[in-house]
């Protein structure tokens, strides 16, 4: 990507606030906010944050994964759906692809029911697995 005023490429900070801009404005993020479960994105001087609002669902059920520069959120609930004899068993998920690699990034997550925070650290290498545990 590259700033044509400039010539020069873009920082990671610019591709970023351009990526958020665009996911938000894309009405297929907005269909599946309201069909799946909503996400929200975040920055701050240290990290990217990505929050998911997971209502009714256990850690247990939630899965986050990486790969390169795709995060993915799945939840699992068959469990609850054979107990509902629900037809519909098919896990949900929603993936969220940065406009560059976070793969080599220290990344965390927390649930605090019913709220999944993500933590893509800015500054602190890490070797992420493409399992990322929940706290």
């Amino acid at each position: 990507m590259q700033d044509n005023q400039h010539g020069s490429q873009m920082t990671e900070v610019e591709k970023f606030d351009e990526w958020v801009k665009g996911f938000f404005l894309d009405p297929e993020t907005c269909a599946l906010d309201h069909q799946l479960f909503s996400i929200d994105i975040y920055e701050s001087d240290d990290e990217y944050m990505v929050e998911a609002v997971l209502e009714n669902h256990d850690v247990e059920d939630i899965k986050v994964c990486l790969c390169d520069n795709e995060l993915s959120i799945t939840v699992d609930d068959t469990g609850k759906h054979l107990l509902e004899k629900k037809e519909d068993t098919r896990p949900t998920q929603r993936k969220i692809p940065f406009p560059f690699s976070i793969c080599s990034r220290r990344i965390t997550a927390e649930f605090s029911n019913p709220i999944l925070v993500i933590r893509i650290h800015k500054f602190s290498p890490g070797k992420t697995d493409e399992d990322i545990n929940i706290e």
